[in-house]
């Protein structure tokens, strides 16, 4: 769905991917959004990456060979 602004510049709807499941879960079993998220939580935390240094590590080197070659084409 988009939004227009005063402007008239184009804004898309966002929903943060957390908050939808706690609102399906809040839906599916007709609870409040605090009980949903008490539920949600632990299993959706199970799948972020805190403290993954192999993957961080691999992240910031794509990162980085990204900016060499943009500044490499930059240079050309």
């Amino acid at each position: 769905m988009a939004l227009i602004d005063e402007n008239g510049h184009y804004e898309s709807k966002f929903e943060f991917p957390l908050w939808k499941i706690i609102k399906k879960r809040a839906q599916e079993k007709d609870i409040s959004y605090l009980q949903a998220s008490i539920e949600v939580l632990p299993e959706y935390e199970k799948g972020i990456r805190y403290r993954d240094t192999a993957y961080e590590e691999e992240v910031i080197g794509k990162r980085l060979k990204e900016m060499a070659e943009l500044v490499q084409r930059a240079q050309r």
